[in-house]
């Protein structure tokens, strides 16, 4: 198999690996919801417990690429790991630039994406389905359930006034 097809192959089986992640341990009785329960709440600092995620989860990718560069007979585990790369990337801009705006002056709008943040509206109105980043699947029940949901639990919590200054 050529190292173009490992890396897309890898891509493309990152999503199922994701949602399984994403509902097992992060939505599971496992230690990883602790983590990921702050993605749940109102932002009060510039970065939540569940951006932990992302650091542990390149850590084991850069490990895959380090062992597919040192040995031939790993390989693949490099090609494997730059398409779990290209992935992270992917969920980087889809997840917490484009949903969740977490760089405020990013403005630009795409209709598929769209789709994509109102699945991922979805989920944390209910902490439930869709559990999928890139390709979530949302069942119909809840997309009519959703349409009477007027609050954005996507919108960026609103900023703490400054405390008053005090007399000296």
């Amino acid at each position: 198999m050529g190292a173009a097809a490992v890396v897309m192959i890898s891509f493309v089986a990152m999503e199922p690996v994701a949602y399984l992640a994403h509902r097992f341990v992060m939505h599971g009785r496992h230690r990883g919801a602790r983590w990921h329960v702050s993605h749940h709440r109102p932002r009060r600092a510039r970065f939540e417990d569940n951006d932990r995620y992302p650091f542990v989860l390149a850590a084991l990718t850069i490990l895959a690429i380090v062992a597919g560069t040192s040995s031939a007979s790993l390989r693949v585990l490099a090609w494997a790991g730059a398409g779990v790369t290209l992935y992270g990337a992917a969920y980087l801009f889809v997840h917490d630039i484009y949903i969740h705006r977490r760089i405020a002056r990013f403005t630009w709008r795409c209709r598929p994406l769209d789709a994509v943040r109102e699945a991922h509206r979805i989920h944390h109105l209910w902490g439930g389905e869709p559990y999928g980043f890139l390709v979530p699947v949302v069942p119909a029940e809840l997309w009519e359930r959703a349409r009477s949901v007027e609050r954005d639990p996507l919108a960026p919590a609103p900023r703490r006034p400054p405390a008053p200054a005090t007399a000296s």
